[in-house]
């Protein structure tokens, strides 16, 4: 597969992540709390509008500039880097169906390596603990600080 540019790439799958979330996660998963002034899918509605806006204005601005080794004619992504587009996004929307038959940290890990594998050389080192520890992290903080218990 043809090197992707990271911007595009990080710009799709942004894109695609922040859909989910607002379409299909934060309808399903968050329950309304009437004691609460707010709604509490609010937060998490404006920050997957923050994901759509940025990875739009990202994919944008990596398939509009210029191109150094692209051929002319084809004025935007070639036909390697659209396989590769299609990949993330179909690894992303496997990954997301996986919250709702499996646990929070199950899925949460894979998604965290592959996202990592995708974008560029990643020592394996550094590619394990952040898999482990950051969805130990968010889990633990949303269960015990929170009070909210993930999917």
């Amino acid at each position: 597969m043809p090197r992707m540019r990271q911007d595009a790439l990080g710009g799709a799958l942004g894109l695609a992540f922040g859909m989910c979330l607002l379409f299909w996660l934060i309808p399903g998963w968050v329950e309304p709390d009437e004691d609460l002034r707010l709604p509490v899918s609010l937060m998490p509605q404006i920050v997957a509008v923050g994901f759509v806006l940025c990875g739009t204005a990202m994919l944008i601005r990596g398939t509009l500039a210029p191109r150094s080794n692209s051929d002319q004619a084809t004025g935007g992504f070639v036909q390697g880097e659209f396989r590769g587009l299609t990949l993330m996004i179909l690894v992303l929307l496997v990954a997301t169906a996986g919250f709702q038959t499996l646990h929070f940290l199950v899925v949460a890990p894979a998604i965290v390596a592959v996202s990592m594998w995708m974008f560029g050389p990643i020592r394996p080192v550094g590619l394990v603990l952040t898999s482990a520890i950051g969805p130990i992290l968010i889990w633990g903080l949303s269960t015990h600080v929170l009070g909210r218990v993930l999917p």
